[in-house]
């Protein structure tokens, strides 16, 4: 198996099945990626430099530069802004090479060589080589609290790396692994030999300048971006040809505004250029102003309701899937989201090969009744615990507790704070939340959830989790895509039929800046904000 620069991953069904899963459409009308004023001009000539100011929202006090700790959004998109990956995702979810020249297995797929590119700096000016990829997975599993290592760890051995010359890596992996390219995609940021991220150094088109937790970044340009002519997302505003190279920015700052009517305040009254986290309730308000845009954009992130499937009553399938058949998608879709996005099926990563697009769930409630009286818990009562993960968590809860009454469930929504959700019992709460970008394939999301050992969600037990297990293990032994993709399907309806996850919708991301910036990307599939974090392609036209 080899994944080259000059070719993009075969993703057979990609098309047809985003179609299906995330919708071309939202309300019977076409989705437009800027909202009002999409695609028409810009407010001033196009200029390079000047300082880029965003509001964002969703920040902690823990919140850090290290890229191996992606706790929160903007930490997310931060890590994009200062370091680079060997491979990645585009903004509709089309995998490619970044940094990596080439990464290339052999025929079984338990061993794979990955060559980086030539001259590529990071901001030290340090040369990007194979030892800084060796150093930077051997950080992935020693740092407490990685967010990386679960997609590794199942396959990749430390004592399995040998480097063939100044460039070039070859890993013998404990067992074989197809998704081993997408996992470096899904995000896996590398960093130099050393890495301190107390002054955090990478590859990326800004470099560190100043951070304070739960208040501001501050970035600047680099010089030496090593992508700086490379192509940009797709924009209805693209720079011109005489802007030069990225990025088009001197300064890129971001001050946290976690509060929702603080942070489109700050927009409106010209504080700051941009904001994310834009409340659908909010979107009135930026088309009432014609020096503000909407920057919205369809996606395959989703905020999921899970239930643990070795405590009771959740322990009992008929109870699962009672509440996933009682759940009425429209109405979460219309009082959580204003309708801004597409009704899911409890199913995550809509841009995988082998998404089962045909599996639609149709509420019934007297089906639901029927399985709840099966399985002797007609009457029950449960607690809902929920918290800020996105704008849409608490509201959908609600729906769900709401609906779940109908079916004589009563279902009690206990809402806490981000650093009570995601503390000790964020793995064992027993009927909880939780918010994922995707992942770019449904064999990593697994990884990462239902077959993680430490960080799983759901917690299938017994018959469910071997043969979740034994189908992974064959898509990941399997190098022909059909098969992988035919493996994966089955993987899929384990969960439609047995699993423990409520997804009751895509939610489109909303964000909003004024026209005195352009370049911003039409596309968001992965649900970052910020058009996923593309800041090298923004630039000023005040």
């Amino acid at each position: 198996m080899t994944t080259r620069a000059a070719n993009e991953l075969s993703r057979r069904g990609f098309l047809n099945a985003a179609a299906a899963a995330v919708g071309l459409t939202v309300a019977g009308q076409a989705l437009a990626a800027c909202g009002a004023g999409g695609g028409a001009p810009t407010a001033g000539t196009p200029r390079r430099g000047g300082t880029l100011t965003v509001a964002t929202g969703g920040a902690k006090g823990s919140d850090t530069l290290d890229p191996m700790l992606l706790n929160s959004i903007p930490v997310s998109y931060m890590a994009r802004v200062l370091y680079d990956q060997l491979a990645d995702f585009s903004n509709d979810m089309k995998y490619h090479l970044q940094m990596a020249e080439a990464i290339e297995s052999n025929a079984a797929g338990d061993e794979w060589t990955i060559r980086v590119k030539q001259d590529i700096e990071f901001h030290n000016g340090k040369t990007l080589d194979a030892d800084d990829v060796l150093f930077t997975f051997q950080r992935t599993f020693s740092l407490p609290g990685a967010v990386t290592v679960g997609k590794f760890k199942a396959f990749v051995d430390l004592n399995g790396f040998t480097k063939l010359d100044q460039r070039t890596l070859r890993m013998k992996l404990l067992r074989p692994s197809a998704t081993f390219p997408t996992a470096l995609a899904s995000p896996f940021k590398i960093v130099p030999v050393g890495f301190d991220p107390r002054n955090p150094v990478g590859t990326g088109p800004f470099k560190y300048k100043s951070f304070t937790p739960n208040r501001q970044w501050v970035c600047e340009r680099f010089a030496n971006y090593w992508n700086a002519d490379g192509p940009s997302q797709p924009s209805a505003t693209p720079a011109p040809a005489g802007l030069g190279a990225k990025p088009y920015l001197d300064e890129l700052v971001v001050n946290v505004i976690n509060d929702d009517s603080a942070r489109i305040n700050a927009l409106v009254t010209g504080q700051v250029d941009a904001i994310n986290l834009l409340q659908y309730a909010q979107i009135p308000t930026i088309e009432q102003h014609r020096e503000l845009k909407l920057l919205e954009s369809r996606t395959g992130a989703w905020t999921g309701i899970y239930m643990n499937m070795q405590q009771p009553p959740f322990d009992d399938v008929r109870v699962r899937q009672a509440l996933r058949l009682a759940i009425d998608r429209e109405q979460a879709l219309t009082a959580c989201l204003s309708g801004h996005g597409v009704v899911a099926n409890d199913l995550p990563e809509p841009f995988a090969a082998g998404y089962p697009a045909s599996l639609v769930r149709k509420r019934d409630l007297d089906r639901a009744r029927a399985l709840l009286k099966e399985a002797g818990r007609d009457g029950v009562e449960v607690e809902l615990v929920t918290g800020p993960v996105s704008t849409e968590a608490v509201s959908m809860c609600t729906v769900l507790a709401n609906n779940a009454a109908e079916i004589g469930m009563k279902v009690t929504v206990r809402q806490v704070d981000t650093a009570t959700l995601f503390g000790p019992n964020f793995h064992h709460w027993p009927f909880s939340v939780d918010k994922w970008p995707p992942q770019g394939d449904f064999l990593t999301l697994m990884a990462l959830t239902d077959l993680s050992d430490t960080t799983t969600l759901t917690h299938p037990g017994g018959a469910d989790l071997g043969e979740l297990r034994g189908l992974y293990e064959q898509a990941q032994a399997s190098i022909d895509e059909n098969r992988r993709a035919e493996l994966t399907r089955k993987m899929y309806e384990i969960q439609y039929e047995r699993g423990g996850w409520i997804i009751p919708f895509f939610a489109n991301v909303e964000n909003a800046h004024n026209v005195r910036t352009a370049g911003w990307p039409e596309q968001d599939f992965p649900g970052r904000t910020f058009g996923n974090g593309r800041f090298e392609q923004v630039y000023r036209t005040d």
